[in-house]
């Protein structure tokens, strides 16, 4: 017999949102499974993960290392590129939009 869980993007969004409550909006920004921890400086980032990895370990939520990326200055984020500079659209996302001939 099979089960059909239904619902399961939004039960996990519920729950990592009520897990990263304090961080999400002040150093984090968390959709289903993709997760940002932002910081301003470095030694404040080195924090923030360390806080960020105390939860995981103490909810015993595992990363997928393959998926990880550290202390990177500009990266995707949910199809858009998020750097220190601010949020861009993605080049390749919209390249179909500005190659479009007006009529």
């Amino acid at each position: 017999m099979h089960f059909v869980l239904k619902h399961t993007g939004a039960t996990y969004q519920r729950m990592v949102n009520k897990v990263f409550k304090h961080q999400i909006g002040k150093n984090m920004k968390a959709y289903i499974d993709d997760m940002v921890v932002k910081s301003i400086t470095f030694e404040q980032h080195l924090k923030d993960l360390e806080e960020v990895f105390s939860i995981l370990s103490s909810c015993q939520m595992k990363l997928n290392p393959a998926k990880c990326v550290f202390t990177i200055k500009v990266g995707r984020f949910l199809g858009f590129l998020v750097s220190n500079k601010g949020i861009k659209s993605n080049p390749k996302k919209i390249q179909a939009i500005l190659d479009i001939i007006p009529p």
